[in-house]
C-alpha cells in the first residue's frame, strides 16, 4: 500500500512527537483473534468491522539537475544533451534500454536514425575512438581523418552507451582492413552530422544510381550476391526497380532482375 500511495504522490504524515515518518505498519494479534480497540470510534472491532483513518499528505518532487556536454565527432569533453534534431535528451530517459529486445510499445530510446546493432557505419568528417563513452582527450584511442567517399573509415556496431550528458555513442569494432587500427574496439560518436550508415535505407529520386567504386561493381541472380551476372565499371549508370533488405545490409534490384550492392562506397544514388 505505501508504495502504490507513494506512487501517487502521498506519503504517511510524519509522528507528531519524533517528526519521522514510519516506514512499515503492522497489526498485532491476540492468538488467532485480532485485538482491535475502537470499533465505534474509527478503528476496527474483534469482529473485523469498522475504519481506519491515515493521515497523508503530498509528496513535491524536486528534480534533479542535468549536467550538460557537447556533442561532437572529435571534440574532448564532446557531446550535449540536444540530438542533432534539436530535442533534448534527457540521461534519465526512461525508454533507454538498447540492449535488451523492444518493450511492447516498440521503442528502444534509441533515435530513429540509429544504426541498428550489428551495421556498419562510416564517418564523414573527421573523429576519434574513446575507451570511455564520455569523451575526453586522454581516452582518445584512434583518429580518423576526413576521407573521400570510396575510403571513408568504415565500422561495425556492436552496442550503444551514453554519456555523462546524456549523448548517444556507438560501441564499435574498426573493419578498415588497411588501417593500422584494424580490429581496435571503443567508442564514437551517434551525431548523424559525423556518422551514418554504410548502406542506403532509401530509393533514388530518379530511380538511378551510378558506379563509383574504382574497380566498378558486380550484379549478381540473387539477393545474397550470389551467381554473378555481369560486371559494370565506374561511372556506369544503373536502373533501380526497388530496394531489398538482405540480413543487415541492403541491395538494389535493377530493372533487369539483377543485384547489386547498396554500398555508398560502391555505387552512388543519382547521376553522378
Amino acid at each position: 500500500m505505501e508504495q502504490a500511495l507513494k506512487a501517487l504522490g502521498y506519503d504517511f504524515a510524519p509522528d507528531a512527537s519524533t517528526n519521522k515518518t514510519a516506514t512499515s505498519y503492522y497489526y498485532q494479534f491476540n492468538g488467532v483473534t485480532p485485538n482491535f480497540s475502537g470499533g465505534g470510534n474509527g478503528g476496527l472491532d474483534t469482529g473485523g468491522t469498522g475504519s481506519i483513518q491515515l493521515r497523508l499528505y503530498k509528496v513535491t518532487p524536486v528534480p534533479l539537475p542535468v549536467t550538460p556536454s557537447n556533442n561532437h565527432g572529435g571534440g574532448s569533453s564532446s557531446n550535449t544533451n540536444t540530438n542533432t534534431n534539436g530535442n533534448t535528451t534527457p540521461s534519465t530517459n526512461p525508454n533507454w534500454n538498447p540492449t535488451t529486445p523492444n518493450k511492447a510499445d516498440g521503442t528502444t530510446g534509441l533515435p530513429n536514425y540509429a544504426a541498428v546493432k550489428g551495421t556498419a557505419v562510416y564517418s564523414t568528417k573527421a573523429i576519434y575512438m574513446y575507451s570511455d563513452p564520455t569523451f575526453s582527450k586522454s581516452d582518445r584511442i584512434a583518429k580518423y581523418t576526413k576521407r573521400t567517399r570510396v575510403n571513408r573509415p568504415m565500422f561495425v556496431v556492436t552496442g550503444y552507451a551514453k554519456s555523462n550528458g546524456g549523448a548517444l555513442r556507438y560501441k564499435v569494432r574498426d573493419v578498415n582492413k588497411q588501417s593500422k587500427h584494424y580490429g581496435k574496439t571503443g567508442y564514437i560518436t551517434a551525431n548523424k552530422n559525423y556518422v551514418l550508415n554504410v548502406y542506403y535505407q532509401t530509393m533514388p529520386k530518379n530511380k538511378k544510381i551510378t558506379v563509383i567504386a574504382k574497380k566498378g561493381v558486380n550484379s549478381y541472380k540473387t539477393a545474397s550476391l550470389t551467381g554473378k551476372a555481369h560486371h559494370y565499371k565506374k561511372g556506369t549508370r544503373l536502373h533501380v526497380k526497388k530496394l531489398v533488405k538482405h540480413n543487415l545490409t541492403t541491395r538494389y534490384q535493377l530493372t533487369n532482375g539483377q543485384y547489386v550492392s547498396a554500398n555508398k562506397k560502391l555505387v552512388i544514388q543519382g547521376n553522378y
